[in-house]
């Protein structure tokens, strides 16, 4: 299977479609990828820093970086390998907090339609900073996450890597409710739920699914396990668990 979903890429000059991985050329413009529902992207930026892109996630950048910031916009969820200058920090832009890096290697979960925000380092360190005051919140060393919920920003370790294998084309599920899963499904798939078996929504599920594979593989696997039936309309991109 290809390792690299095909992306929808926005310029200012126009729209292209884009597959595989992507050099981005070094001018001054402003560019936009964004990632379809089930897919995902990766590409390089113009200071040789590595991104992956998730599902339904956009990324706005500069075709080069100038100044004494590196700044990039996110909507979405993206694995970030920064390259390091001590002299310009790269600094991730998110609809409520911003992380500051000088080069590490870091996963942002930013969706703008979901409450949930979070920031995983694996390397280096980071600092979280206020949106609109740059003023410093947190910082974090490798193996920690920082999680925004109900404006309440929190620390913890991370628990398992695994859930990064997603740049990789897995979703990958640790001992979490259905209840989570489904919210993540609908972020990834763009799919609505209708939920009629309420009982179903706190069994816990370990496991691992390709991200190609769709989402009603994936629902067809958790009903086998958690005994439901569900019904797919494609019309409404509606799916009724009963």
């Amino acid at each position: 299977a290809a390792k690299i979903a095909a992306v929808l890429a926005i310029v200012l000059l126009g729209t292209h479609y884009w597959t595989g991985k992507h050099q981005v050329p070094e001018d001054k413009t402003w560019q936009s990828i964004y990632v379809p529902a089930g897919q995902r992207a990766e590409l390089m930026l113009a200071d040789g820093t590595k991104v992956w892109l998730n599902s339904r996630s956009t990324l706005t950048f500069p075709g080069s970086f100038k100044g004494n910031i590196r700044n990039v916009k996110l909507d979405g969820e993206g694995y970030f390998a920064v390259t390091k200058n001590v002299e310009q920090p790269f600094i991730v832009e998110t609809n409520k907090c911003n992380v500051k890096v000088l080069g590490t290697e870091l996963n942002v979960m930013a969706y703008a339609a979901d409450s949930v925000w979070e920031t995983s380092l694996l390397e280096g360190a980071v600092e979280i900073l206020q949106k609109k005051s740059e003023v410093s919140l947190m910082k974090l060393k490798p193996g920690d996450m920082a999680r925004l919920s109900k404006n309440q920003l929190t620390k913890e370790k991370i628990h398992t890597t695994d859930y990064f294998r997603w740049k990789e084309g897995l979703i990958c599920f640790n001992d979490i409710s259905l209840r989570d899963i489904m919210e993540k499904l609908k972020l990834y798939y763009d799919v609505n739920f209708v939920i009629n078996n309420q009982q179903i929504l706190d069994a816990h599920y370990t496991g691992k699914f390709r991200t190609h594979d769709g989402i009603e593989h994936v629902i067809r696997v958790l009903a086998l396990n958690n005994k439901f039936t569900y019904i797919k309309d494609n019309e409404s991109n509606t799916i009724t668990i009963n």
